[in-house]
């Protein structure tokens, strides 16, 4: 018996240090909004260990934790949370005080593959959860009780509903006994056997630029498929076959992708949102050893497979090149092996269709500009009309006519009372005039004698 107990130990001791951590409760769907709110479960089944530099699995990427309470280093029967945004989790949940680890992440609530990996991404453990297996946003969780993936009342950082002492306390051994042989850490759940579609994650696209559509899909023991059908909905009545394909979208909107797979008997399906904006792109400046492209808009657009055009000759732009938002980006003739000495070059769509082109602007000669203009005239009253004076030989009159000139050019602006002091003038050297001439003749007469 001595030696038959050793080995057993020994493969006991192995089984627990290859599946001491496991995924053992997941809340994917919360009733309204889950923004932030949704959480994963992990437990230590084995010795001691330091998870602060291990990885959550989640929609192609391996997603960092941050300890936010608690210890990093999990003792056995010790559980953690995952969670996204660790104060609303708090809000939700104010009385736990148990590990609490922070990660970006976003749960599908339709179902998808999830893994908590080791410093080497190696896989600890592993779920792939579905709508099917029950908790979408009914206030119910999934939970690992017993083996078996059931939807219960959510119980973050304690023991799962169901899972107590009593007669299934021992059963739950008796399972544990049973499985020890097992050398694998994926969970098992009684549902129907299935298959998954991925169409990748949720991106923006340029109107009237080919965007590359990536299909995966995995079999029934989470293996790639290797002779799926892949059927792609664009969401605006468009549809296409095939595992990758290239695909444009001619009008600006927000569109809902469907991946649709099937292989034998099963299918699956995957969505993502793709929102389509129109190219805000231009050909900023060409010179003899470069072309500049300038992007006016508040995205950065992924410029994979346009291309440069100068002179009939064309540069593919190679994947994933990248031009921020208002940023400009040059590509020198060196590398395009384009001759734009001409300010000639052009930037087109990935499927050879014109996008923009480079518009010289041309700096006009000096001349001498000629405009026509016409004067307003100048508006000024007319001086009053005057009565011709009257030619006497007598100086006086000429002094009259003096004054009467004088009165004429004063400003036009004149009071009433300068006019009549005038007039009054006028009359009374009048007068003084038509005396002095009488009494001139008076004189003259005198002075004349009539001689027989």
């Amino acid at each position: 018996m001595k030696y038959i107990l050793i080995p057993i130990m020994f493969f006991a001791s192995f089984s627990s240090l290859n599946a001491q951590v496991v995924i053992s409760e997941v809340m994917y769907d919360i009733e309204g909004s889950d923004t932030g709110r949704e959480w994963v479960e992990i437990e230590n089944t084995g010795d001691s260990v330091d998870i602060s530099t291990w990885k959550f699995f989640e929609n192609g990427t391996n997603h960092g934790l941050t300890l936010i309470q608690g210890n990093a280093t999990l003792s056995s029967s010790d559980v953690a949370i995952i969670s996204d945004n660790p104060d609303k989790f708090l809000i939700d949940w104010p009385s736990f005080s148990g590990n609490l680890f922070d990660s970006s992440f976003s749960l599908k609530n339709t179902g998808e593959l999830i893994a908590i990996r080791d410093a080497d991404l190696n896989d600890i453990d592993s779920l792939t959860y579905d709508i099917e297996l029950g908790a979408g946003e009914d206030g119910n969780s999934l939970q690992l009780i017993l083996s078996v993936w059931s939807a219960a009342l959510p119980t973050p950082g304690l023991a799962n509903s169901g899972s107590g002492g009593g007669e299934e306390s021992e059963q739950e051994e008796e399972s544990s006994e049973s499985s020890s042989s097992s050398s694998s850490s994926t969970n098992n759940f009684p549902v129907e056997q299935q298959i998954f579609a991925d169409a990748g994650g949720d991106r923006n696209v340029v109107v009237g630029a080919d965007t590359l559509f990536e299909g995966e899909s995995l079999g029934l023991k989470m293996q790639p498929l290797d002779n799926a059908r892949y059927t792609w909905n664009f969401g605006n009545g468009e549809t296409k076959e095939g595992q990758n394909v290239l695909y444009y979208y001619g009008y600006p909107g927000e569109y809902v992708v469907t991946l649709s797979i099937s292989s034998g008997q099963y299918s699956a399906s995957d969505r993502i949102i793709v929102n389509a904006y129109p190219a805000e792109l231009a050909v900023s400046k060409v010179q003899e050893d470069f072309v500049e492209i300038h992007n006016k808009s508040n995205r950065e657009l992924n410029l994979s497979w346009w291309q440069l055009e100068a002179e009939g000759k064309r540069f593919m732009v190679p994947k994933d090149t990248i031009i921020l938002s208002g940023k400009k980006l040059i590509f020198s003739s060196d590398v395009t092996g384009l001759n734009t000495h001409t300010n000639d070059a052009s930037l087109l769509y990935p499927n050879g269709v014109e996008a923009v082109s480079f518009e010289q602007i041309k700096i006009p000669q000096k001349t001498v500009a000629t405009k026509t203009i016409t004067a307003q005239p100048i508006i000024t009253k007319a001086d009053p009309p005057q009565k011709e004076a009257l030619k006497e030989p007598q100086e006086n009159t000429i002094q009259t006519a003096s004054v009467i000139s004088s009165i004429n050019n004063q400003d036009k602006e004149s009071s009433m009372f300068k006019w009549l002091l005038a007039i009054f003038s006028i009359i009374v050297v009048s007068a003084g005039a038509i005396v002095f001439i009488g009494k001139s003749k008076k004189e003259l007469s005198d002075e004349i004698e009539i001689i027989d």
